[in-house]
C-alpha cells in the first residue's frame, strides 16, 4: 500500500514537472509581433540593422519580403537587396523591376545599376520613361549612362530635359557639372544651339532677365526660323517672362505672342495656351489694352491643356478685372465660379477683392459673392464672405433683415473648413452659440473609412511609430501623400504625429513634422475632426519655457502659444525669407536690442528658452505701446508699429464711414495680405489654445483679443 502511494506521488510530481517544463519552453510572443504578424519581421530587421547585425537583419527581411503585406514586402525586398554583394544587388534590382515599375522603383534600381556601372541595364530599364515628366534624379542617371555608353540619343535626351520642363536646381547643378564636359566635347551645330538655349533658360530661372534678353535673337533663330531646337511651351513662357519683365514695347510684344498663338507652332496646344497667357499679361501691364488682355485670358481658358492651366488663366482674368473695377471682378466670379477646378487657387485674389470692396465701401458686393461662392469656393473663404455680410448688416452698413443677418452668420458657422475656424468662431459669437453646440458642430468624429484609405499603407506608417523609427515616418508619409493625399485616415495620421511630437525636442524638427502632417491632412474641406485632432494641430510644445516667459511679462500663455505656432510651427531653428530666426521669429537686430534691455549676455537667438523669453518681452512691449490692444500688437509684431498706426488712422479717416471701426472689420482693411492672414491665424490659434487647455470659451478670447 505504501509502495502504491509512493508511486502515485511520483507520478503527480513528474506530471507537474513536465507541465512546468512545457510552460517554460513556450516563448511569450512580443505584443508587437502579435499585432503585426509577418509584417513585424520588417521592423525587427530594421532594429537588427541598427544593432549592426546584418545576418539577422537579412533573415527577417527575407521572410517579410515573401510573407508580409503589400508595402512591407516592397520595403523588405529593398532592404534585402541593399544587403547583398554587388552581384546580388544587381540581380535583385532586376528582379525588383519585374515586380514594381513606378518611378520610385526605377530610381531604386537605377541607383544600384548606376553605382555598379551597369549602364546598359540602366538604359534598358529606363527606355520607356518620358524625360520631360520623370523625376530629375532618374533623368540625370539616364543622361550620364548615355554619355558613358556613347548613346546616339544623348543630345536629343538632353534637349528634351532642358526644353520640355521647368528648370530646377537639379538642371543647373548638372549643367555646370557633368553636362559641361559632355556638351563641350560635341562640336555639332545642334550642341552649340542647345548650349545657348540652356543658358537662356537658366538666366530666366535665376531672374537674370538682362542676360536672357541678349540671347532672345538667338533663341528665335534656333527655335522659330531654323527650328534646330523644338519650340516648346516652356520656351514660350520664358520668352514671355523676359518681355513682361524687361520690355516696355507692350503693343509689339503682345502682338508677337498673339501671332504665335495662331502660328503652326500652336498645333501644340500648350504653346498656344502660353502664347495667349503672355499676350494677356503684357496687354494688361500696358494699362491700355485691357479688353485685349481679357480676351487673351478667356481664349487661354478655352484651350487650357490641364485643369490647373484653366484655373491659372481665370486667375489672371480676375486680376485684370480687379485692376479695372471691383464690379467687373465680382461679375466674372459670378459667371465662372462654377467652372473653376481648384477653389484654393483663388483664395488670394478673393482676399484682395475683399480689401478693395472694403476700402471703396461697396458693401452690396459681399452678399453677391458669398452666394456665388457657396458650393464652389473653398469653405474658409465662403465663410469669410458670409460672416462679413452678416456683420455689415449688423453695423447698418448693408441693408438686410434680421433673417438675412442670421442666415449669413449661420452659413459662416456651418461651413467645415478643417481646423481653419476663424470666421466660424466669429459667427458663433454673433449667434450667441454656447460652447457645447460649438464643440458638437466642430468636433465631428470619423464615421466611416474613406474608400481611398489604404489599410496596408497605414500599417506601414504606424509600424514605424510602434517600433520606434521616428526618422522614417515623415519621409514615408511624404511619399504616400504625394501619390494620394487621402491614402491615410485621420486617426492613423494622429497616431503617427503624436509619436513624432513625443520625440520632439529643442534640437530636432519633429514638432514641426508632427504639426505639418496633421495640418496637411485636415486642411481639406469636410475633414472629420475630433478634439484629439485639434490637440495635435495646436500642441503645447515648449510649454515650460512659454509659461515662465508669460508669467514674467504678464502675457497670457495662449496668446504666446498662438503667436509661436503661427510664426514657426514650433521649429526652433527655422529662418524666414526675411531673415527672422527661431521660435518667435525675431530679426537679429530686434532680438539683440531686446536681449540687451533684458541684460542677457551672449544671447543665442536659436536657443528656445532665450528666443521665447525675448519674443514674449517684445510682444508685451508692443501691447503696452498700443493701448493694451492684443490685435494691434500682433499686427505690429508682423509689420512694425509705425505701419499699424498709419493703417489705423487711414482706416478710420479714409473710409469716412464711422469713427470707431470694430477690430474684426479693421483687420479686413489691412493693406498687406500677409499681415491680414497673420492676424487671423494668431487670433484663431490663441482662441483654440485657450479652449483646449485653459477651459475658456474661444468666443470670449476673440472678444478679449479684439
Amino acid at each position: 500500500m505504501k509502495l502504491k502511494k509512493f508511486l502515485f506521488l511520483c507520478c503527480i510530481l513528474f506530471a507537474a514537472a513536465l507541465a512546468i517544463g512545457c510552460t517554460n519552453n513556450l516563448k511569450p510572443q512580443n505584443p508587437l509581433q502579435e499585432k503585426y504578424g509577418p509584417d513585424a519581421d520588417y521592423f525587427i530587421g530594421l532594429q537588427e540593422l541598427q544593432n549592426k547585425d546584418t545576418k539577422k537583419a537579412l533573415r527577417h527581411f527575407t521572410k517579410a519580403s515573401t510573407q508580409g503585406s503589400k508595402y512591407i514586402r516592397r520595403r523588405s525586398l529593398e532592404q534585402k537587396i541593399k544587403l547583398g554583394n554587388i552581384k546580388q544587388q544587381v540581380a535583385g534590382a532586376k528582379e525588383y523591376l519585374t515586380l514594381y515599375n513606378d518611378d520610385a522603383a526605377l530610381i531604386f534600381a537605377g541607383k544600384i545599376f548606376f553605382e555598379n556601372k551597369e549602364y546598359a541595364l540602366l538604359l534598358d530599364s529606363t527606355s520607356f520613361i518620358d524625360i520631360t515628366k520623370c523625376p530629375n534624379e532618374l533623368a540625370k542617371m539616364r543622361i550620364t549612362a548615355m554619355s558613358e555608353k556613347k548613346d546616339s540619343r544623348l543630345s536629343n535626351t538632353i534637349c528634351q530635359w532642358f526644353t520640355g520642363r521647368k528648370i530646377t536646381p537639379d538642371h543647373i547643378d548638372f549643367y555646370y557639372g557633368p553636362l559641361t564636359q559632355i556638351l563641350s566635347s560635341n562640336e555639332s551645330d545642334f550642341a552649340k544651339a542647345l548650349s545657348v538655349i540652356i543658358d537662356f533658360r537658366i538666366f530666366v530661372s535665376e531672374k537674370d532677365y538682362f542676360s536672357a534678353m541678349e540671347l532672345i535673337p538667338s533663341v528665335k533663330e534656333f527655335c522659330e526660323k531654323s527650328q534646330v531646337i523644338p519650340f516648346t511651351n516652356f520656351l514660350v513662357a520664358d520668352l514671355g517672362r523676359c518681355y513682361y519683365t524687361s520690355s516696355t514695347k507692350y503693343k509689339e510684344n503682345a502682338e508677337y505672342f498673339e501671332a504665335l498663338s495662331n502660328s503652326s507652332f500652336a498645333r501644340n496646344n500648350a504653346v498656344k495656351y502660353f502664347s495667349l497667357i503672355y499676350a494677356g499679361r503684357i496687354n494688361d501691364k500696358s494699362g491700355v489694352y485691357i479688353s485685349r488682355a481679357e480676351k487673351n485670358f478667356i481664349d487661354a481658358m478655352n484651350c487650357a491643356p490641364t485643369d490647373e492651366d484653366y484655373d491659372m488663366a481665370l486667375w489672371f482674368l480676375l486680376n485684370t478685372n480687379l485692376s479695372v473695377s471691383t464690379d467687373r471682378c465680382v461679375a466674372t466670379i459670378e459667371q465662372y465660379a462654377s467652372t473653376w477646378k481648384n477653389p484654393y487657387y483663388f483664395t488670394d485674389v478673393l482676399d484682395n477683392l475683399s480689401l478693395l470692396l472694403f476700402t471703396s465701401g461697396k458693401w452690396n458686393s459681399f452678399p453677391k459673392l458669398y452666394k456665388a461662392l457657396d458650393g464652389y469656393g473653398d469653405n474658409a473663404t465662403t465663410s469669410k464672405f458670409a460672416y462679413i455680410t452678416g456683420q455689415l448688416i449688423n453695423k447698418g452698413l448693408l441693408k438686410g433683415t434680421e433673417e438675412d443677418k442670421a442666415a449669413a452668420f449661420s452659413k459662416a458657422f456651418e461651413l467645415n473648413a478643417g481646423t481653419d475656424i476663424y470666421y466660424r468662431l466669429l459667427a458663433a459669437k454673433e449667434l450667441n452659440i454656447d460652447l457645447k453646440e460649438i464643440e458638437s458642430k466642430i468636433f465631428t468624429p470619423t464615421t466611416a473609412v474613406s474608400a481611398t484609405n489604404d489599410a496596408e499603407a497605414e500599417k506601414l506608417l504606424l509600424g514605424y511609430a510602434d517600433f520606434g523609427f521616428e526618422d522614417l515616418i515623415y519621409p514615408e508619409w511624404q511619399y504616400f501623400y504625394t501619390l494620394n493625399n487621402k491614402i491615410f485616415d485621420i486617426n492613423t495620421i494622429c497616431q503617427a504625429a503624436e509619436f513624432l511630437r513625443k520625440c520632439g525636442n529643442s534640437t530636432n524638427n519633429n514638432y514641426y513634422k508632427s504639426l505639418h502632417m496633421v495640418t496637411k491632412t485636415t486642411n481639406l474641406d469636410n475633414s472629420p475632426l475630433t478634439r484629439k485632432v485639434f490637440e495635435l494641430s495646436y500642441p503645447k510644445n515648449f510649454s515650460k519655457e512659454i509659461k515662465a516667459a508669460c508669467e514674467e511679462f504678464g502675457i497670457e500663455e495662449y496668446d504666446m502659444l498662438g503667436l509661436i505656432r503661427t510664426e514657426s510651427f514650433f521649429n526652433p531653428i527655422v529662418e524666414s525669407r526675411a531673415g527672422a530666426l527661431g521660435l518667435s521669429q525675431l530679426m537679429e537686430s530686434t532680438f539683440n536690442d531686446c536681449a540687451s534691455r533684458l541684460k542677457i549676455d551672449n544671447a543665442n537667438i536659436t536657443d528656445p528658452q532665450t528666443n521665447i523669453r525675448v519674443g514674449t518681452y517684445y510682444y508685451s512691449s508692443l501691447v503696452s505701446r498700443l493701448d493694451d490692444s492684443d490685435i494691434l500688437a500682433l499686427f505690429a509684431y508682423n509689420a512694425g508699429i509705425t505701419r499699424v498706426r498709419r493703417w489705423l488712422q487711414s482706416s478710420k479717416v479714409g473710409l469716412g464711414l464711422f469713427k470707431n471701426l470694430s477690430s474684426d472689420l479693421f483687420l479686413e482693411t489691412i493693406p498687406i495680405s500677409e499681415t491680414r492672414n497673420y492676424g487671423r491665424k494668431v487670433i484663431q490659434s490663441a482662441a483654440i489654445y485657450a479652449w483646449l487647455y485653459y477651459d475658456k470659451n474661444p468666443c470670449d478670447i476673440i472678444d478679449e483679443m479684439m
